[in-house]
């Protein structure tokens, strides 16, 4: 599944320095320092950084001078679960990137990086479904780690020749990714992916019912909710399984 987030240009430094690991003293639990070499970049080789590069190719292109306007997208593309091995993920991502390079212009590539050490902190319990708490009555928690993705952060250009400017070329990440395109995303993607012959499904049931593309912190919270459902249903399995102990043995 892919979701997409845009920023302003206020907000890009920061993106780029939690793409490339760059924030010192990182405060982000969801991220395992002992697995960050496992990451990798998919970047084209440039002779300056990141955000010298996002810089540059910000000035030839013609930009509106409101704060708002969002100067950077990125789309995060998660590694399907039928890929069971890194070299098969690895092929899986260098694909998905050429997809998106062709896709929105190399001139346009920011930065790709595929992240290796990232997931979602979760409730400890025990094997009856109790959480688990610390010696100061806090519930305690682990990291649980997700699938690698790839933030594949790029500037929405789009052509604007009827402008008064000199500039052909323009940001616009409202008409970059309209309807029609986040619409037909995920099905002209998993069309590239099986010309590559590559065996995952980036299209779910889940996918076409969500409608649309949901942030990094919309996702983790309806995956909080997701685990809390699973837990009351386990509860509640256990309930019922009790209870029809009872009414066999009597004990009402």
């Amino acid at each position: 599944m892919a979701s997409v987030e845009k920023f302003t240009h206020g907000a890009v430094v920061n993106q780029l320095r939690h793409c490339n690991r760059e924030i010192e003293n990182d405060n982000n639990k969801d991220i395992d320092p002992n697995r960050t070499h496992l990451n990798f970049s998919l970047t084209p080789e440039r002779n300056m950084s990141d955000l010298a590069y996002y810089k540059q190719r910000k000035e030839e292109l013609y930009c509106y001078g409101r704060a708002d306007v969002k100067t950077m997208a990125g789309w995060i593309v998660t590694a399907p679960a039928e890929l069971k091995t890194r070299e098969e993920e690895i092929t899986f991502f260098k694909s998905t990137y050429q997809f998106l390079e062709n896709r929105y212009g190399k001139e346009n590539v920011i930065s790709a990086t595929v992240h290796y050490d990232e997931g979602k902190m979760e409730k400890c319990k025990d094997r009856w479904g109790e959480y688990l708490r610390d010696e100061n009555g806090e519930i305690r928690k682990e990291l649980m780690l997700g699938r690698p993705h790839l933030h594949f952060n790029f500037i929405p250009v789009v052509d604007d020749k009827n402008a008064r400017h000199i500039q052909t070329e323009k940001i616009c990440a409202n008409d970059r990714l309209n309807k029609k395109e986040l619409q037909y995303f995920h099905t002209d993607l998993q069309k590239h992916l099986e010309i590559d012959g590559i065996d995952a499904k980036v299209i779910t049931g889940k996918t076409k019912a969500q409608g649309r593309n949901y942030t990094v912190e919309e996702m983790k919270e309806r995956y909080e909710t997701q685990k809390e459902l699973e837990r009351l249903r386990e509860i509640e399995k256990k309930y019922n399984q009790v209870h029809q102990r009872t009414y066999r043995e009597g004990r009402w």
